[in-house]
């Protein structure tokens, strides 16, 4: 698979700190790509030991010049890499491949002087692995006065918000969605009633991922009045 760095939201900030809290990079990138997470210092890391984490779990060591494949979490193991022609001008960056949503959270790069227990550099990163959304509509019910419109947002995440829209851009949800979760993906589907001939489109946001989708369908409804001489005269054609 080509390598991809994908970042709808990156804001670095090498080096720098508010008070006492480090301040991260943001990175947002697409489930099932590789993603790469940047980290440097301004020196040569040959000699010293960089060490990854992830919410205090492992998910990368290199130390005495080689990488320790037992170290990582079971999540990471075999999809971390890092840059080995690059770790002597101070590159501590790390890809992992395929990326998934479980692997969103925050991450510490640091490098340690052999023997030492406290870093000597530090950063932080804040990774956002999303599923994008894809409204798919129905129409299940149509009757002379009124229609079920059904929209479903499937394996979504992060967790989108769902809301039909007519023509004129108001909202004519008239009830809550029905949502489940597995393994961090979102199912939602959501049913509302409308009266009236028009477009009505299903809009899904995922404000995490700067990510809005959309599906639109036209709706006619005759009316009883209306319905009945539509029947009246197509028996009188046949």
């Amino acid at each position: 698979m080509e390598l991809v760095l994908v970042s709808l939201c990156l804001l670095t900030f090498t080096g720098k700190t508010f008070g006492n809290k480090p301040v991260s990079t943001l990175i947002t990138s697409k489930e099932g790509q590789n993603v790469i997470l940047p980290c440097s210092f301004s020196t040569t890391l040959t000699n010293k030991i960089i060490d990854w984490k992830k919410d205090g779990e492992d998910v990368f060591l290199y130390e005495n010049g080689r990488v320790d494949p037992s170290s990582p979490h079971e999540q990471f193991r075999g999809r971390v890499s890092h840059f080995p022609d690059e770790v002597k001008s101070g590159n501590a960056s790390i890809t992992i491949k395929q990326a998934k949503v479980s692997d969103s959270g925050t991450y510490k790069c640091a490098y340690l002087n052999q023997g030492q227990y406290l870093p000597s550099g530090t950063h932080q990163i804040v990774l956002t692995i999303g599923a994008f959304a894809k409204p798919l509509v129905t129409s299940p019910n149509i009757t002379g006065d009124w229609a079920l419109l059904r929209c479903e947002v499937l394996g979504a995440s992060p967790k989108p918000t769902v809301v039909w829209y007519d023509s004129d851009g108001n909202n004519v949800s008239d009830r809550e969605p029905e949502v489940s979760e597995e393994g961090g993906h979102y199912n939602i589907i959501l049913e509302t009633k409308v009266t009236k001939t028009d477009s009505y489109t299903c809009v899904a946001t995922q404000k995490e991922l700067h990510h809005q989708s959309n599906k639109t369908t036209s709706v006619n409804i005759r009316g009883k009045f209306n319905q009945i001489l539509f029947l009246f005269f197509n028996c009188l054609i046949f």
